[in-house]
């Protein structure tokens, strides 16, 4: 029997995946250009992407309202198509096509990093298949984050997206600050686990107490008694920088006690930002799920079984 929560993620799904996607055929296009490149996902991935596909969906309509330039922003593009892992190679959009075809008439300038060349080759080769337009850096973020600066700033009146999606502990609490000192709604992904085994190892294991002064910006990580505590540190470095922002957590979950934080951060409006309403109802569907269910609806929704279990 579905239960609460998985009917609204498997439409969400729907919106990303090959089969089922308004943008099928422009889909079909883009895995069949470099069609042995990819970036390979777990099954607790969607459960992000449905949630970037939908708070930039919320953001977007907002921003229609009072922004005649926005801009989307994505530092950790990839390839621009996920696999998942598994016996089944189910193919979904990766970042950067939910923007560019989700949310390509509600954005007017894009901006991809990707510091593997490979991808982000394969990605501008995808993107031009399609005929749509977009800024490609290949290198690390870091070295190329003052230019999006400098040429968003050229309008500063814009609105600016920011999706920042590192593997473990990569972004730097530098470019955070610079980020956060512009008008700008940022998601980033919060690897809690792997922060918080990085916490209780040393340098030895390339993940140590030196990439944690950079994520945090210092030492405040040194705070923290038990894993809960690094997302409240974090955020409260967020608020010491910007002391306006709203910041809203999400936890992805794995049945494989495994778990992460997708964090959101905006500039507080009047009335108590009440738009954000539809991104905290998504916040209670995206945390009633896990990978399992997420599996399972991969399966009802490629028609491989018709009921969860």
């Amino acid at each position: 029997m579905i239960t609460k929560g998985r009917p609204w993620l498997q439409k969400q799904i729907k919106k990303i995946e090959e089969t089922n996607s308004n943008f099928k055929d422009d889909i079909k296009k883009i895995k069949d250009t470099e069609a042995d490149i990819f970036n390979e996902f777990n099954h607790w991935t969607p459960l992000k992407l449905t949630f970037l596909n939908f708070t930039l969906d919320v953001c977007a309509i907002v921003a229609n309202k009072r922004f005649e330039k926005k801009n989307y922003i994505d530092l950790f593009a990839g390839s621009g198509i996920n696999k998942t892992k598994g016996k089944y190679n189910d193919f979904l959009i990766g970042s950067p096509f939910i923007a560019l075809l989700n949310h390509s008439k509600k954005f007017t300038q894009f901006f991809f990093c990707e510091s593997n060349t490979t991808f982000c080759d394969v990605l501008k080769k995808r993107v031009n298949v399609l005929g749509l337009n977009a800024n490609f850096y290949s290198t690390n973020y870091e070295y190329k984050l003052d230019e999006i600066l400098n040429e968003i700033a050229k309008d500063k009146k814009s609105y600016n997206f920011f999706f920042i999606d590192p593997y473990g502990l990569e972004f730097s609490w530098h470019c955070m600050k610079k980020i956060l000192n512009i008008r700008s709604d940022v998601l980033i992904t919060f690897m809690t686990r792997n922060i918080w085994r990085s916490v209780k190892t040393d340098e030895a294991t390339g993940n140590g107490h030196n990439a944690l002064n950079r994520l945090f910006g210092d030492d405040s990580w040194k705070k923290a008694n038990i894993e809960e505590d690094l997302i409240k540190i974090y955020k409260n470095n967020i608020l010491k920088e910007r002391s306006d922002a709203v910041i809203l957590s999400t936890k992805i979950k794995s049945t494989k006690n495994f778990h992460y934080e997708m964090i959101f951060i905006t500039h507080k409006t009047e009335g108590d930002n009440p738009w954000l309403n539809p991104i905290r109802q998504a916040k209670e569907e995206i945390e009633n799920n896990t990978d399992e269910v997420v599996e399972s609806l991969l399966d009802i929704i490629k028609k491989r079984q018709t009921t969860l279990c």
